[in-house]
């Protein structure tokens, strides 16, 4: 079949915009535009890649943020570590990333939903593209959905499943010790005329909330709750059918990084009777990090990669609660997104240096607020272009045609063009 990302989208062209912008400085570019550090997102993906080594743990890297063939490559790792597998929100995504699938450069996929049943007909052919393809399960009408499209199609692959847990983010998933989990488990485990079409491939566990959290141990104590309801539920699953071989992919962007202070030692200390399947760390937003994750404590300002360059287009004497008074950028809900965050704001200035007591206070469509933060802030020159630090990077991004990716001397090295639709 035809996917319809291919079929009715285009994409801009990178060879036209490399041809107007490589070579650029930052204060040559056009405003609003994401403009991201390479060797910062780099460190970052390479850093995450020796986390999980140490841990002795699998690795699979989520690129919801970026949604891009060549920041899906970094995280897949430049140096002595690197994974083969892969999480996408959207089945865009999975398309797109095919090139990187047919060199063997990644051999596994998750689709990070519960099973879309309108997209089946997509989801099998990419499972036939894929070598390992995975989907989420969380409810028993996905089991049964399954089952009756192999039943249809029986030329194609086994489905191959993660059942999600809810850890109390209450977004996706099912709990554990309730009856609804073991009522699919049973289902997918004994049930051979389900065990055909459906293969429990593992568990999958996201602790939302560690965005939360305020300290690195904060987070770490989370990555150890991830784990044991992971373990649990594969425990459980084990306890149905015993032959199983399981995965226990876990994390989240804080908990990912907090496995930074975990070591593998603590980690077997902990779980003295060992895990019920093999550890698999997975996370999305660090190689770019925002200001969620600042306040995470889990990273610093040098491990954020990504900015939002906007401009600033008028000032407003006096008014506001805070002297000297308020003053507006092109850059509003589209170009920042609304997302809130411990640190106050929608969006922190970083650069030029000397105004980072700035920070976006009130958004409309295009339109960006600066507030200050102290009674002793000087307005911004009209016609400054302005870093800002946006609260959530992932939906920031969503809204930008294509990138700048720049290097240490704020020198425009590429332009990537993330890939759009659902």
């Amino acid at each position: 079949m035809t996917n319809y990302t291919s079929k009715y989208l285009s994409y801009p062209n990178k060879s036209a915009l490399l041809s107007d912008f490589q070579g650029k400085k930052i204060h040559e570019l056009p405003t609003p535009s994401i403009i991201i550090n390479k060797e910062i997102f780099e460190v970052n993906s390479n850093h995450m890649l020796e986390n999980a080594h140490n841990l002795k743990a699998e690795f699979r890297a989520h690129i919801k943020t970026h949604k891009t063939i060549e920041g899906s490559k970094l995280q897949l790792g430049t140096s002595q570590w690197s994974t083969s597998k892969l999480i996408v929100s959207t089945l865009a995504e999975a398309w797109n990333l095919l090139p990187l699938v047919e060199t063997g450069v990644v051999n596994d996929i998750l689709f990070s939903l519960p099973v879309v049943k309108s997209r089946l007909d997509e989801l099998a052919d990419l499972a036939g593209k894929v070598p390992n393809f995975r989907l989420l399960l969380d409810n028993e009408e996905q089991v049964h959905m399954l089952v009756k499209y192999r039943e249809e199609n029986p030329s194609i692959k086994p489905w191959s499943i993660f059942v999600k847990i809810d850890m109390g983010t209450h977004r996706a998933g099912l709990i554990n010790d309730s009856v609804t989990l073991d009522n699919i488990l049973v289902k997918l485990l004994r049930y051979d005329n389900v065990k055909e079409h459906v293969q429990v491939y593992g568990f999958y566990c996201h602790a939302g909330h560690s965005y939360s959290s305020n300290s690195i141990s904060s987070a770490k104590k989370l990555l150890f709750e991830e784990i044991e309801h992971a373990n649990k539920a594969a425990k459980l699953a084990l306890d149905f059918e015993p032959d199983l071989t399981l995965t226990l992919s876990v994390g989240a962007t804080p908990t990912a990084h907090a496995s930074h202070i975990l070591t593998h030692q603590e980690l077997s200390q902990h779980f003295k009777n060992g895990l019920h399947g093999t550890l698999e760390l997975h996370a999305g937003n660090y190689p770019c990090c925002d200001l969620q994750q600042l306040a995470t404590e889990c990273v610093t300002q040098d491990n954020v990669s990504i900015s939002v360059l906007a401009e600033v287009v008028s000032t407003y004497h006096s008014r506001g609660e805070k002297v000297p008074g308020e003053q507006l950028i092109n850059a509003g809900v589209l170009a920042m997104s609304r997302e809130s965050g411990p640190i106050n704001g929608y969006g922190k200035i970083v650069s030029p240096k000397g105004f980072d007591d700035w920070s976006i206070g009130r958004l409309s469509q295009e339109h960006g607020i600066l507030v200050p933060s102290s009674d002793d802030c000087k307005f911004i020159p009209i016609g400054t272009k302005v870093r800002i630090i946006p609260q959530h990077a992932c939906i920031t991004a969503a809204c930008h045609p294509w990138y700048f990716i720049v290097d240490n001397e704020d020198t425009v090295v590429d332009i990537w063009v993330p890939f759009r639709g659902w």
